[in-house]
């Protein structure tokens, strides 16, 4: 399994594909896990990244990476069409098992859903008929394979009320969760961040297929065409996403609420009017208006996130959030792009492994000094022990911040 390197290359598949793929009884928590897993509304810390947690494969190097000293908790993204196969039917195992693995070990959660291309099915069929929207798609590495990318109408009501559903089932779920040595409450009670999702191709982060036509052998779609027909408009994408975090807040009130953003090509080039335009922007127009509409809402509660952290600039979206009272959270690049952890970038854009700790370490204090609390790390970095004294540098760090 091959994986597309980063936003830095305008890729849409940051991440591998796989195969297609009331608080209740806080009284109740054991004085140990109490105080162990309780540091107020802090999410500070340096957060495992679980992407697909349900791949076997992934187990052994989770369950390894989650038992460092310095990982101070779990950011678990699990697929819409995994948890809920069939409507209001669902499926909490590979959360579950997850979530209370973390607990057990006295550290923290981040929870998000994956829609996108992991929308369930049956919200396209009879009774439900929310548009789906297909993009051929090339999908680079060694040699060029040909993918199809689906992505529903996010604005569409029932889409909308379906997602809502889902997600107040999920908080539910979590409030009531426990296991061996787990109280009710204990999980909900570790949990720290819930990531703002809903419009998204393959990962959490906020983004839809913009890929251009071409003539090369998957025949790639002209995806700005494709949502011109569907009706996107960005007032519609604006009004969706309000909708969705609003659900959100509601279902998990006490919780951060985390946005992944994308620097650019976000969002087709269309205007309210449904007519597209030819020059795109960066940053990306769309997402400074969605910040512009959810930060004097959520203020301190979103942390707007993200998710190629290297040791140079972020984008200034970002710290612009961060000035304007929301959060700022990162996480480490993918720019290692058969998924063997984070990478450097020197000069030539020459993206490879670090060489030495310190350069390493320099990923992690660029994220730190600007502002950051919240770190996701990638499995395959935290695996690797060479690595060890710059994460543990870090995790110092983090933790000796002020709360704020």
């Amino acid at each position: 399994m091959k994986c597309i390197p980063t936003e830095a290359r305008d890729s849409t598949l940051r991440r591998c594909l796989p195969g297609v793929a009331l608080l209740i009884g806080l009284s109740l928590l054991t004085p140990t896990l109490a105080a162990q897993t309780t540091r107020g509304a802090d999410e500070a810390g340096l957060y495992l990244y679980l992407a697909h947690p349900g791949l076997a494969n992934f187990d052994a190097l989770y369950s390894a990476g989650l038992t460092e000293p310095y990982i101070d908790g779990a950011a678990i993204i699990v697929q819409w069409a995994q948890l809920e196969p069939r409507p209001e039917v669902y499926d909490w195992s590979i959360l579950d098992k997850w979530a209370l693995k973390t607990v057990l070990l006295h550290k923290q959660l981040s929870v998000g859903v994956s829609s996108g291309l992991f929308a369930p099915e049956w919200i396209y069929g009879a009774g439900y008929r929310v548009p789906k929207n297909s993009f051929d798609f090339n999908r680079s590495g060694n040699g060029i394979s040909c993918v199809v990318l689906t992505q529903p109408s996010f604005w569409n009501p029932v889409y909308l009320g379906e997602y809502r559903k889902m997600i107040a089932a999920m908080s539910e779920h979590l409030r009531a969760l426990k296991g061996p040595d787990i109280p009710p409450g204990a999980v909900y009670q570790a949990l720290r961040v819930v990531k703002l999702s809903g419009i998204n191709i393959t990962t959490e982060e906020l983004k839809v297929d913009t890929t251009p036509p071409d003539t090369g052998p998957c025949h790639q779609s002209d995806a700005t065409a494709i949502w011109a027909e569907a009706g996107f408009t960005p007032a519609k994408t604006v009004s969706a996403f309000m909708t969705l975090a609003a659900d959100t807040s509601r279902a998990f009130p006490e919780k951060l609420l985390s946005l992944s953003v994308i620097h650019r090509n976000a969002f087709p080039p269309i205007d309210d009017n449904g007519h597209v335009y030819s020059t795109i922007p960066i940053p990306d127009v769309l997402t400074a208006r969605i910040l512009a509409s959810a930060i004097p809402i959520y203020r301190s509660r979103l942390l707007v996130q993200w998710n190629a952290l290297w040791q140079g600039g972020p984008p200034t979206e970002v710290l612009a959030a961060g000035k304007q009272g929301a959060r700022i959270g990162w996480q480490m690049n993918g720019f290692r792009g058969d998924w063997t952890g984070s990478g450097c970038i020197y000069p030539g854009f020459k993206i490879r492994d670090c060489e030495t700790v310190a350069d390493f370490q320099s990923i992690l204090d660029n994220g730190i000094d600007l502002g950051g609390r919240y770190i996701e790390v990638q499995g395959p970095s935290v695996g690797n022990k060479l690595w060890e004294p710059a994460f543990q540098a870090a995790h110092d760090r983090l933790l000796s911040k002020p709360i704020s």
